[in-house]
């Protein structure tokens, strides 16, 4: 009777697990990569180029071209002067002096200015990629749906992925059709929230 009892429970777990095998097997596992989305999407690009352009306007806004030249400028022209003086040779020539003086401020005023726009360019990039992740969601949805998937994985954290797979460029396709550019990307997460347009980074206060 026991040994009756041990191979119907031995049947039922081959059953069982015949069965979760099966349903991991019809299981449809399809990834995405949102770098490449976000690359190579046309909304994707428009956001990269405006991000340019913002940081074009502020380095002009700035000064930071200029300023960088005259830093470049006076380097070279005081490295022949300095590289063989100790520092306390130096703070004996009052003219000399002056001038690694005057280099070392515009340096630190080149690196504060530089860092500050690039606090803005990560504020406002950071901003965009919200965006951008709120409309690519129902885009990916969508594909999931046209392909019958079951589940939807990140590139990012999926260490093996077969190509075909990878469903990046359905989305892509998606978003290129539905929200082609960021005035688009704008209007869709306005009911969301209401964003503005990224703004070009004002000259930090005590800046020159």
């Amino acid at each position: 009777m026991k040994v009756h009892n041990l191979a119907l429970a031995a049947a039922m777990m081959i059953g069982l697990m015949n069965v979760a095998g099966a349903a991991v097997a019809q299981t449809k596992i399809f990834v995405i990569n949102e770098e490449k989305i976000r690359r190579e999407s046309k909304v994707g690009k428009e956001m990269s180029v405006s991000l340019g352009s913002v940081r074009e306007q502020g380095v002009q806004k700035l000064g930071l071209k200029s300023l960088g030249d005259e830093i470049k400028t006076e380097q070279t022209a005081l490295q022949p002067q300095t590289q063989a003086l100790t520092k306390e040779a130096i703070e004996k020539n009052p003219t000399l002096k002056a001038r690694v003086e005057s280099l070392n401020k515009k340096t630190s005023e080149y690196l504060q200015k530089a860092d500050y726009l690039n606090q803005n360019l990560e504020q406002q990039n950071g901003a965009l990629n919200v965006a951008f992740a709120q409309v690519m969601e129902p885009a990916v949805t969508h594909v999931a749906k046209e392909v019958g998937a079951d589940v939807v994985l990140s590139y990012a954290s999926t260490w093996y992925v077969k190509d075909a797979t990878d469903i990046s460029a359905k989305v892509i396709a998606r978003l290129d059709a539905t929200v082609p550019t960021l005035a688009a990307l704008q209007a869709a997460i306005q009911p969301a929230g209401g964003a503005a347009k990224p703004a070009t980074p004002a000259k930090p206060q005590g800046g020159q």
